[in-house]
């Protein structure tokens, strides 16, 4: 099924490119089906790829690589996968995860073995979404592409990658906690359908955004908490409202490669109303499910102004979400009922 879904996914990247492709492209242009089985094609700005995986000019001549061991491509796939998103501050549930553990007290083994599954699983899940991704990435005309010709030039160890670590992933998980794992699980199963189906249909990738958002933060609450599932709902409704900004600020690239994003099929104007309906739903959420009345401060973001560059809008919401969120950590180490 893991195979099924990424051949799916790169068949469908591979048209849309082949339809967008322009007069002066610097490659040969082949069909979109010949481009997926021959699996030469490495997008604008590098070299088609040769039988053994060289880089191969137009004259035929192939640039050899070092040679690198498994385990140094291993660690550089995975290494580039969470760095990168390190320095865009996406990373999220780290943060999130390291103030719920410590909410909950739990102990430093179990605090120790919860913050390395949500290390681990950032790291995999970020990597799965660039595997997918990488066509699409390297389309990119404002994007680094270093990361994403490296994944596909080392596809199939990247494959594999993911299958290892998914299942020892799990496995681990389901002899430690029945619940961490079923967190697991449903992390990868989401990520698996927001990015080979979700991001490509309106208001379903905006759901898809909530329920990663909740998975993600699984395996930082007691084994299927009743209050635990409370406060990482209001997560999942934090990251629904930073996918649509992202989806906004990604609105003239997702509309040249006729991607069918939230923003795109309604219209920027409606994806703010969109999202400040979110905020006030978060806001409600908060003060009158988790009594908690700091949860007004949820509707703040409202009164931003949307002209303004997403980076600062995507930043302002960070600080206020951020804010709502330490407080409501705070109340719940020590033990407030209101």
């Amino acid at each position: 099924m893991l195979s099924a879904l990424l051949c799916r996914r790169r068949l469908s990247v591979y048209a849309r490119r082949s339809e967008a492709a322009t007069a002066d492209d610097d490659h040969l242009t082949l069909p979109a089906v010949e481009l997926y089985t021959s699996r030469r094609f490495c997008g604008p700005g590098c070299q088609p790829l040769g039988k053994e995986g060289r880089s191969v000019s137009r004259t035929g001549s192939s640039a050899e690589s070092p040679a690198e061991s498994l385990p140094a491509v291993v660690y550089k796939l995975l290494r580039d996968a969470i760095v990168d998103r390190l320095k865009r501050m996406e990373a999220n549930s780290l943060v999130t995860n390291f103030l719920l553990l410590a909410a909950f007290h739990f102990p430093f083994a179990d605090f120790a073995a919860r913050m390395l599954v949500t290390f681990v699983l950032n790291t995999l899940v970020y990597f799965i979404n660039d595997f997918i991704d990488v066509e699409i990435d390297l389309a990119a005309d404002n994007k680094d592409k270093t990361k994403a010709l490296y994944i596909q030039r080392h596809r199939k160890t990247a494959f594999a990658l993911i299958v290892c670590l998914s299942a020892a992933l799990i496995l681990s998980t389901l002899f430690y906690s029945r619940s961490v794992c079923f967190g697991v699980i449903l992390a990868l199963w989401v990520i698996f359908l927001y990015t080979d189906y979700f991001k490509n249909m309106p208001f379903l990738d905006v759901f898809g955004c909530f329920i990663w958002g909740v998975a993600m933060a699984w395996a930082a609450i007691p084994d299927f908490s009743a209050q635990g599932v409370r406060l990482i709902l209001l997560i999942g409704l934090f990251t629904a409202c930073f996918e649509i900004v992202q989806c906004v600020k990604d609105y003239e690239f997702d509309k040249k490669f006729q991607l069918r994003t939230t923003p795109i099929v309604i219209g920027i104007p409606n994806a703010f109303l969109l999202l400040r309906a979110l905020l006030v739903a978060a806001a409600l959420y908060t003060v009158f499910v988790l009594r908690f009345k700091m949860g007004f401060l949820l509707l703040l973001p409202i009164l931003f102004r949307p002209d303004q560059r997403m980076e600062t809008y995507w930043m302002k919401l960070r600080v206020v979400f951020g804010v709502v969120w330490l407080a409501l950590m705070v109340r719940q180490f020590l033990g407030s009922a209101g």
